[in-house]
């Protein structure tokens, strides 16, 4: 391989990172390291920057795992506290985003961590994609 074609070779694989990394998702709320209350419903806030490809959203999986947290979602979501569609909607300037008023179980107290899995559809093929995303929190 010359020179010429690995530099094009880097430079496309580059661009597919970047197109890639383009399709996450944000969890806006609740902030890392936040303080919830088992008693009272919060709101997890999901956002997704505009794409690069069109995504064709499946669904997403919001869940809360007891720590020590070693999991990652997509091995363990520990208390599925939602599992549905997600349709982010534009709400004035910003990112569109959906909120989702979810309540903690009883008994669930400490360091935890919120898990989101996001699942959904890209390019022409479509490829079916499954990303995960998580925040460490404290329950009281």
């Amino acid at each position: 391989m010359n020179l010429k074609a690995l530099a094009r070779l880097v430079t496309a694989s580059a661009s597919l990172l970047i197109v890639v990394a383009a399709q996450g998702i944000l969890i806006e709320t609740p902030a890392p390291n936040s303080t919830l209350s088992h008693k009272k419903p919060f709101v997890v806030q999901i956002a997704r920057p505009n794409d690069i490809e069109s995504a064709i959203e499946v669904g997403l999986a919001i869940g809360v795992l007891g720590c020590p947290c070693e999991a990652d979602p997509e091995s363990q979501m520990g208390d599925v506290l939602y599992a549905g569609p997600f349709n982010p909607q534009f709400h004035g300037p910003g990112l569109p985003y959906q909120n989702f008023t979810l309540t903690l179980p009883t008994g669930l107290t400490g360091s935890v961590q919120l898990g989101v899995l996001r699942f959904y559809l890209i390019g022409a093929g479509p490829s079916a994609t499954l990303n995960e995303y998580s925040v460490p929190l404290t329950v009281f």
